[in-house]
């Protein structure tokens, strides 16, 4: 993803799973030079905003269209993702050196402004896309996927002011975003929490307490402007599915990869468990109207035992949480 959404910038090169700058090469300097006049333009509105991506890039929003053309499906919103500022400078090197380009002041700010201004072109191609499906209605949401967050705050001299430096991007999405993190998020979600998200989004299932550890005054403040959470709580892997003990059995057809899908009531289970821990605290029943139920992450490496088998997995996952979801409104008596 970190290519994906910034291979705009100019010399950037994706070498073997890690992206590389290379400040050596004058053809590279210039390009970067050019693209920060062009933001600039951009932000007198001299031209106009945004920065589209290619098609290629961005295949899985346009088979998403064709499969809601096809399907009729009945959906009641559209969600989205792009790597996140602070992830992608964290793990783009520059050269020479092999200095992260979050430590260099100019590159850093060059990433937050092409973040900036993807994320308002991507913003505004799902609200047409939801528009198109949905009408005036329809939810549009795009979250900024920052898996490298702890990481760049532990590193950093000033962590509050990178997290703050994040704003630069939420101003120009033109839609409700939120903030997705994958590791332990009670090391970075106190900060994050003070941001202007409508969704914090996180692997409830591996930390299931976080919002019962995190601050209490923090947390009353986020509710209070009516934002909610993301709870990562559908399995997302074949190991966190199947259990790494079991999947060598799978691929050999001993055991059926089936049998290992959970049911709603599993999922749904996981979310009572966590706001019944939270109901002396805050108000549960607002904070479930304000929150999702989501995947831990993504699936886009489900392919155990196949790539075939594996999609179907994954559809059946998510027709679980749909389910999930409707369980948890119908308990709490949650309308749309």
């Amino acid at each position: 993803m970190t290519f994906q959404f910034h291979n705009i910038i100019p010399g950037l090169i994706l070498e073997k799973g890690s992206a590389r700058l290379n400040l050596n090469d004058y053809q590279v300097v210039k390009g970067l030079e050019d693209l920060r006049g062009k933001l600039v333009l951009k932000k007198i509105n001299i031209e106009p905003g945004g920065l589209p991506l290619e098609k290629r890039y961005l295949r899985g929003l346009y088979s998403l269209e064709e499969v809601l053309q096809e399907t009729e499906a009945d959906i009641w919103g559209v969600k989205g993702e792009i790597t996140g500022p602070l992830t992608e400078a964290y793990s783009v090197e520059v050269l020479p050196g092999r200095k992260k380009a979050i430590l260099d002041e100019e590159l850093f700010k060059l990433v937050l402004d092409v973040t900036a201004e993807v994320a308002y072109w991507l913003s505004k191609e799902l609200q047409k896309l939801s528009r198109k499906f949905l009408g005036k209605g329809g939810e549009t949401i795009l979250f900024l996927d920052e898996p490298l967050l702890p990481l760049c705050l532990r590193d950093s001299v000033e962590p509050e002011a990178k997290v703050r430096a994040i704003e630069s991007v939420l101003c120009r999405i033109r839609c409700k975003k939120g903030i997705h993190i994958c590791d332990n998020p009670l090391t970075v979600i106190d900060n994050v929490l003070k941001l202007n998200i409508d969704y914090f989004s996180f692997d409830a299932r591996r930390y299931p307490d976080t919002l019962e550890k995190t601050d209490s005054e923090t947390l009353e403040k986020y509710l209070r402007r009516g934002r909610g959470f993301a709870f990562g709580l559908t399995p997302n892997t074949p190991e966190e599915l199947f259990g790494e003990e079991n999947i060598y059995d799978i691929q050999r057809g001993v055991k059926d990869p089936f049998d290992f899908i959970p049911k709603a009531s599993d999922i749904t289970n996981r979310m009572e468990h966590i706001v019944s821990q939270m109901e002396s605290k805050i108000d549960v029943v607002f904070l479930l109207h304000h929150s999702l139920i989501t995947p831990q992450c993504g699936f886009r490496n489900f392919n155990i035992p196949n790539p075939s088998v594996g999609e179907k997995i994954v559809k059946r996952l998510l027709e679980i949480q749909e389910k999930a979801a409707e369980e948890v409104r119908e308990k709490y008596n949650i309308g749309f």
